[in-house]
C-alpha cells in the first residue's frame, strides 16, 4: 500500500482508493457491532453498568477494590 515516495494511504496524501473495499466493510461492521453492543448494554437494567464499562477486560487492568476503581474512572474522564 505504500506509494513510490514511501507514504502510507491517508486522507491528506491520497491512496485510500487502493485499500481493499472488503477491509472497509469489515472495519465498519466491527465498529457497528461494538456500538450496537454498547447501546444495548446501556439500555439494560444492569446495575453494574456505567458508561464505558462493557465488561471486557482481558488483561485484568481494572482494579479490584472500589477506591482504585473510582480513581481509574476519574482518570479516564479527565483523559
Amino acid at each position: 500500500l505504500v506509494d513510490a515516495s514511501d507514504r502510507a494511504p491517508s486522507i491528506l496524501n491520497g491512496g485510500l482508493g487502493k485499500v481493499n473495499p472488503f477491509y472497509w466493510i469489515a472495519i465498519l461492521g466491527a465498529a457497528s457491532a461494538i456500538e450496537f453492543y454498547g447501546i444495548n448494554k446501556s439500555k439494560s437494567t444492569d446495575d453494574s453498568y456505567f458508561p464505558g464499562n462493557l465488561g471486557f477486560d482481558p488483561l485484568g487492568v481494572y482494579p479490584k477494590n472500589e477506591a482504585d476503581q473510582k480513581n481509574m474512572q476519574l482518570a479516564e474522564i479527565k483523559n
